[in-house]
């Protein structure tokens, strides 16, 4: 706990301070070296918002200040666009369509009916209640808390375009002995859209710059099997996933999301992100 205070503290720290720098996790042939134990617990936030949702550009700054303070190696942000259709519908003001069928499919399940709010990593999820749902003004408590906690599977991901087809491969290293199943899922998502966006004062901002845009999982939405029980250090679990590349998408300013999950609870115990080659 004493830990997890400390952390909070130099959060606030952090954000007191006009920059910050930012200490990379080691490297290894230009990817993360996730095959050792300097890997740390990293945070999925899913922010579910709309582009006439006038209080949701002030979750997607708070995740832009985390980032900043922390790095986009260990916060990650994912901005699924789903929800009432008076926060997400198109019209002339708004033209753009940012829903996707995947994230309308993850609003229903976890069961959200207002805008802006978000997940942690999915902590606290149950089939009842709605613990695992947090506002924007607690994700950097959250997140201290998250990335304070132990690391049980570092994870290492490639991707790539060839031919128009998307290829992912990911390995998972288990830290600790994992006594439960674990699911993969992999995602795409987009930065810098600019597209209009509603904000807090009732204007509309129409070169706002849409960030972390879900726009299409690779895996099934709820996840593949990646590893079943047990699992201990020493094992590598792998796997390769595709997917058709839609050429309306930026590739450079587009990233692949991994994360691997207990299925039991949604629980997310490691998240990468990778760029797309």
């Amino acid at each position: 706990m004493k830990k997890v205070f400390a952390l909070i503290s130099a959060l606030a720290l952090l954000f007191a301070l006009p920059q910050c720098d930012v200490i990379d996790q080691p490297f290894k042939g230009g990817t993360i070296d996730t095959t050792s134990s300097a890997q740390q617990r990293n945070v999925l936030i899913e922010d579910f918002t709309g582009h006439r949702c006038k209080n949701c550009p002030k979750a997607s700054k708070e995740i832009k200040n985390l980032v900043d303070a922390f790095g986009n190696d260990r916060i990650i942000g994912l901005a699924i666009h789903a929800g009432p259709g008076n926060f997400t519908g198109t019209n002339a003001d708004y033209p753009t369509d940012f829903t996707t069928q995947e994230g309308k499919a993850i609003q229903n399940f976890f069961g959200t009916n207002f805008l802006p709010v978000g997940m942690v990593n999915r902590e606290n999820w149950t089939a009842s209640g709605n613990g695992h749902w947090s506002n924007y003004a607690n994700w950097p408590t959250l997140s201290a808390e998250a990335m304070d906690s132990t690391l049980r599977i570092a994870l290492e991901a490639t991707a790539t375009i060839s031919a128009g087809e998307l290829s992912v491969s990911a390995e998972g290293y288990p830290q600790v002995s994992i006594l439960k199943d674990l699911s993969i899922a992999v995602l795409v998502k987009e930065s810098n859209i600019v597209s209009p966006q509603l904000m807090p004062d009732d204007t509309r901002d129409s070169d706002y710059v849409h960030m972390n845009v879900l726009r299409d999982y690779v895996t099934d939405t709820w996840g593949e099997d990646f590893g079943m029980s047990p699992m201990v250090p020493g094992d590598t679990l792998s796997g390769t996933y595709t997917l058709a590349w839609n050429n309306a998408w930026v590739k450079d300013n587009s990233a692949v999301v991994v994360y691997v999950f207990h299925p039991d609870s949604y629980r997310i115990l490691q998240v990468i992100e990778v760029p797309i080659n």
